[in-house]
């Protein structure tokens, strides 16, 4: 049944029992709205753009119910979920299977949205097979489908993601047209509980939440959700201790030559039909159909064992702890490329075509930067013509400044204007910027690296022009992912699977994204370093950050130290 070889973790479970000891169940479960602002805090996801379900088929039910009419077609992989047939005829849908074998090629799904499907369930990893794209082998089917005149929605559904080395949680951020599905039956050990989670566009979360149940989702579900969420770290400590047994298994079945396929899963298929050899070991398989093979579910370490021997294959112990994920995560400007003097010039210019009578000098354009909130120039320009419109200048000179409604409310109503500006003016001033650093220089390292970046996704394309790389990226161009805001951070984490983040920076704005991420992914480690000219006015030795003049010196360190004694970790 796919289901986790562990149940759930001894101090979580007594949690959970010691909570509903106490709680009455007498009344309506009334905190689903509160735990999905925290799991929607957790992902990253927008305002709005989280929804609950009682299962992770349930909201395709409601995906279903909400976007088919009688005869509109639904494309799936074939061998694919038994439940998706099911789920779309039942809403008088039309069932399309795409063929994908055992490897999942894409270009069948674009063909199906081609053919005028109206909605395309893609599963990463697939089931039964186990077989995964990355994301970047997904990014030109979802451009092709995105690009047509009415575009089908596309529902990822990662109901194993957090076994494979990639999850797609930064897609439903750049698709208007894509959801992503996750169930914690697998991952979070709660099958027995029922729950799953849909992230993608707001407008679309809202109409399912105008169609789905009041009161749908219990109150122990929801407080399962509240406690698993708290001791997030055991239950991902399980999920690698699986992927670690699994990747031992399938090594062990090779060198026996038995036809296994690649896996991003907690199970693993092979090509025959070994059902009734495993059952006579004590090891429930899943048969499939006639000539489709068998599923076998990642179990116990003495389960895998008996699956080894019995397709005559020898697992080895297990020898070392399951691996850390390592990912450094790099601001742009000040970091990579020097861009200072490029967008100072840029503000400056803004400004004289706005306020005239501004006294500008760098100094200000500094003092701004210190200010906090300040990190996209666009900003940084609207905010100080707001300090001058209400005669703070002096006050922002002295460090006397205190940021409130009315600033907040003068640089909202200059932002448009500003932001115009600054980016007419960049267009000229962007050809004195240099890199700070190669690709090579990086590759060195040996861990994957990603940008989070207060440019705009035009601007990043100049970026890694001046750079001569591609990267994945987070351009903080909406709300939810500006800086200091932790979401774009906590979205790298999840989309590369990480157990240890570094985000290096060169402003108070980045490293209050890292104070920010830590208490709502507990399970990871968050460590900031700080670069440039005015890093000493931000960065502190004693919470664990880390320092240098700029990031090829960085390089120079130990970049993933083992925490100290009291150091936040």
């Amino acid at each position: 049944m796919n289901e986790a070889a562990n149940d759930w973790p001894e101090e979580a479970r007594r949690a959970l029992l010691d909570r509903l000891a106490t709680t009455s169940f007498a009344e309506y479960p009334e905190r689903e709205e509160e735990l999905t602002l925290a799991l929607g805090a957790r992902l990253g996801a927008p305002e709005g753009g989280v929804i609950l379900g009682p299962s992770s088929g349930a909201i395709l039910d409601l995906l279903a119910l909400a976007g088919l009419s009688r005869g509109d077609t639904v494309a799936f992989p074939e061998p694919g979920f038994s439940l998706y047939p099911s789920i779309v005829k039942r809403h008088g849908g039309v069932p399309v299977p795409v063929p994908v074998g055992r490897e999942l090629p894409l270009r069948g799904f674009v063909e199906a949205a081609r053919a005028g499907a109206r909605q395309v369930w893609l599963t990463l990893p697939n089931n039964p097979t186990g077989a995964w794209r990355t994301p970047d082998e997904a990014v030109p089917a979802l451009d092709a489908i995105a690009a047509l005149p009415d575009p089908p929605l596309v529902v990822l559904d990662e109901a194993y993601a957090e076994f494979s080395p990639r999850t797609f949680r930064l897609l439903p951020d750049r698709y208007e047209n894509v959801v992503l599905l996750r169930t914690f039956s697998k991952a979070l050990a709660s099958a027995g509980l029922r729950l799953g989670v849909l992230v993608g566009p707001p407008a679309l979360v809202a109409e399912l939440s105008r169609l789905k149940l009041p009161y749908s989702i219990s109150t122990p579900q929801l407080l399962a959700l509240d406690i698993a969420l708290h001791h997030a770290k055991p239950f991902d400590d399980a999920v690698r201790v699986t992927i670690e047994r699994r990747d031992r298994l399938v090594r062990a079945l090779r060198e026996a030559e038995v036809p296994v396929a690649e896996t991003a899963a907690n199970f693993l298929h092979i090509a025959h039909d070994a059902a009734d050899a495993l059952a006579a070991e004590g090891v429930l398989a899943r048969r499939l159909p006639p000539g489709k093979g068998t599923r076998i579910s990642i179990g116990s370490e003495d389960a895998c064992v008996r699956v080894a021997r019995t397709l005559g294959a020898s697992m080895p112990p297990c020898t070392s702890a399951p691996a850390r994920n390592k990912l450094l995560v790099l601001d742009v400007d000040g970091v990579m490329i020097d861009a200072e003097k490029s967008f100072r010039e840029a503000v400056a210019l803004a400004l004289a075509d706005l306020r005239p009578a501004l006294p500008w000098d760098d100094a200000l354009f500094r003092k701004m930067k210190r200010l906090g909130g300040m990190n996209n120039d666009f900003r940084l320009a609207a905010g100080l013509l707001a300090i001058f419109d209400t005669g703070g200048l002096d006050a922002l000179r002295d460090d006397r400044v205190v940021w409130d409604a009315t600033l907040e409310g003068g640089l909202t109503k200059s932002l448009g204007v500003a932001s115009e500006r600054v980016a007419h003016h960049y267009e000229t001033t962007k050809a004195s910027e240099a890199p700070l650093v190669t690709k090579e220089e990086i590759d060195r390292l040996g861990v994957p690296f990603a940008i989070l970046t207060g440019r705009a996704p035009h601007e990043l394309r100049d970026a890694f022009v001046t750079l001569g790389l591609t990267c994945e990226a987070v351009c903080d161009s909406a709300p939810h992912l500006a800086k200091p805001s932790p979401a774009g951070l906590l979205q790298l984490a999840d989309s590369f699977r990480a157990t240890d983040v570094l985000f290096v920076g060169d402003t108070v704005d980045d490293r209050a994204t890292v104070l920010r991420a830590r208490p709502l992914r507990r399970e990871t480690r968050f460590v900031f370093a700080g670069v440039g000219p005015d890093r000493a006015s931000f960065v502190r030795d004693d919470t664990g950050d880390l320092e240098a003049p700029t990031l090829r010196e960085l390089f120079t360190r130990e970049l993933f130290p083992e925490p100290s004694a009291g150091t936040r970790s």
